[in-house]
């Protein structure tokens, strides 16, 4: 595969997170430049993995505060908690919520690979166009196309999110399949 020079740049930056993942987590979230994001999602950031935006909406977004005294043992039952599994999973089911979400997940993604910017513009410009083209009925169609694009540009390193002709689903009529 011929990388263009935007992918071999992220490509180089993911091998180099990768040789120490966790030192690379705990140097970003350390310095104090790196945004207010969930802990357990900075590895998949770093490895430009895809991420789970109803994680993002649950850390963020939730209206359950849980004041369990219960002391937590592990650093995972730890995340657990402090991502709200112990309570109501918080779904992305509306495009604002989605854009909440992407709006936190880019904040994080441009920290980490500051010449993404443009890039992610780009993918939120076109989600915002399904949204706008669809019924109110219609926003989990554009939320299920974003999750499967999302997983395909993170399992295929020839593909950014500004080149959404590449990632798309196959199409119906009304745009989004």
């Amino acid at each position: 595969v011929l990388l263009s020079p935007e992918h071999k740049k992220i490509r180089t930056a993911v091998e180099n997170h990768a040789r120490d993942i966790k030192k690379a987590v705990r140097s970003l979230t350390r310095t104090g430049a790196a945004p207010v994001f969930p802990q357990a999602l900075w590895k998949r950031v770093l490895l430009d993995e895809v991420v789970d935006f109803d994680e993002i909406n649950a850390f963020f977004f939730s209206t359950k505060l849980d004041l369990d005294p219960t002391p937590v043992s592990t650093v995972e039952s730890a995340l657990h908690k402090a991502l709200g599994r112990s309570a109501e999973r918080k779904t992305v089911s509306t495009s604002i919520i989605w854009f909440r979400c992407f709006d936190k997940y880019s904040e994080a993604v441009e920290t980490v690979f500051p010449y993404r910017t443009s890039e992610l513009r780009v993918w939120r410009r076109h989600i915002d166009d399904l949204f706008t083209a669809k019924i109110d009925e219609s926003q989990t169609r554009v939320i299920a196309y974003d999750i499967a694009a999302r997983k395909v540009i993170a399992s295929n390193p020839g593909i950014l999110f500004n080149q959404c002709n590449r990632c798309r689903a196959r199409q119906t009529p009304d745009g989004v399949s």
